[in-house]
């Protein structure tokens, strides 16, 4: 909930909302694998990958303003990479760019805790956790591109974004047996 706080904060005190985002990504909270904290009473359990989404949404208030620190957005770049590539190697069992466990929405209700395994077995996949992901890459996209505009060695990473958010919206077509996720029943 912090990364959506910190757009309220950020249109107040783009310095104290910067802190914030900071706060997540140093190393004393920010996991080795690159998993960021849920919440104070389960930094392991898993919420939906908006950080890159409010860091983004914080440089660009700051830029609008006249002050853009390419910096900042640098260093939180390196940080929020190793978040992506924990999604990407932790959430998707099977490869198939189908993200699973976890959150469901941004609702704290459940019938059972989704980041535990789940109670008959098998595997929770979800169309809205994969949708997360397809924007948690647009988010990297444009950070990417914004660096890209300050050093050029940025541009490979836009390429890998395009990529992986092609892959994800191939995965919601193509889920399953080619029957994507939407059930028309439902």
């Amino acid at each position: 909930d912090l990364a959506f706080h910190v757009l309220a904060l950020t249109l107040v005190d783009p310095d104290f909302g910067k802190e914030q985002l900071d706060l997540m990504l140093r190393s004393r909270y920010l996991h080795p694998n690159g998993q960021l904290p849920a919440y104070e009473w389960n930094f392991g359990d898993v919420n939906p990958p908006v950080h890159a989404w409010a860091t983004i949404f914080t440089y660009r208030l700051e830029k609008a303003r006249g002050t853009a620190d390419v910096e900042w957005l640098e260093r939180s770049f390196f940080k929020l990479l190793l978040n992506f590539t924990w999604w990407v190697n932790r959430k998707d069992r099977t490869g198939s760019n189908v993200f699973e466990g976890g959150f469901l929405g941004l609702d704290n209700i459940g019938v059972f805790d989704r980041s535990a395994p789940l109670p008959t077995g098998g595997y929770l996949e979800q169309a809205d956790g994969t949708a997360w992901m397809a924007l948690f890459c647009q988010n990297m996209l444009e950070i990417a591109a914004e660096l890209a505009l300050f050093k050029p060695a940025y541009i490979d990473m836009c390429q890998k974004f395009i990529e992986h958010y092609l892959w994800i919206a191939s995965s919601l077509v193509h889920a399953g047996e080619d029957v994507g996720m939407w059930d028309e029943e439902d």
